[in-house]
């Protein structure tokens, strides 16, 4: 991939994160879903290390991004969408690790300790599941409302799956 075009793909993410953009204005490029994945990991790994040790933050990092490659690639072979599946995974990877990246450096800007961080990270949630759900929406032909719906269900299971390794302990001081 050309500079010139890593930039393009950045700001189709970026225009992603900002409704702008859909999952289909992206490239279908294996590079770039394994580009978008392992942001994705290090940016959940990023996040993880306010909660959890390193070892942790790893294993939720891995299994969030494993979450998120089963069910988009399930869901668009279920619905007989699977030539999607590139590009919506580029799309949720690359938007959430930008999404995830700003939202940790809001709270760490902001100095802000484990017990109030949540109050920056409230509204990135709202902004995390509008864009997964806009990117859902297209992904699957469904309304905004069912994109939600799907985008709220990733959430909550990615919470049950990675919340035991997360709330394991906290780091060191």
């Amino acid at each position: 991939m050309r500079y010139h075009s890593g930039r393009m793909v950045l700001a189709t993410l970026l225009n992603v994160c900002l409704l702008r953009a859909n999952p289909q204005d992206l490239p279908a490029s294996n590079a770039l879903v394994g580009l978008a994945l392992a942001a994705h990991f290090l940016a959940n790994v990023l996040t993880g290390l306010d909660e959890a040790n390193v070892e942790n933050a790893l294993i939720a990092g891995a299994m969030d991004t494993l979450l998120l490659v089963a069910l988009t690639h399930t869901g668009l072979m279920l619905r007989n969408l699977r030539e999607r599946t590139r590009q919506t995974l580029v799309a949720l990877a690359g938007a959430g690790a930008l999404l995830a990246v700003a939202a940790w450096a809001v709270v760490t800007a902001t100095g802000m300790v484990t017990q109030q961080a949540w109050i920056v990270w409230l509204p990135f949630l709202f902004w995390f599941l509008a864009v997964y759900g806009h990117i859902l929406r297209h992904a699957f032909n469904v309304t905004l409302g069912v994109g939600l719906l799907l985008a709220t269900g990733y959430v909550l299971l990615s919470l049950m799956v990675t919340g035991p390794f997360l709330l394991a302990d906290a780091p060191p001081d």
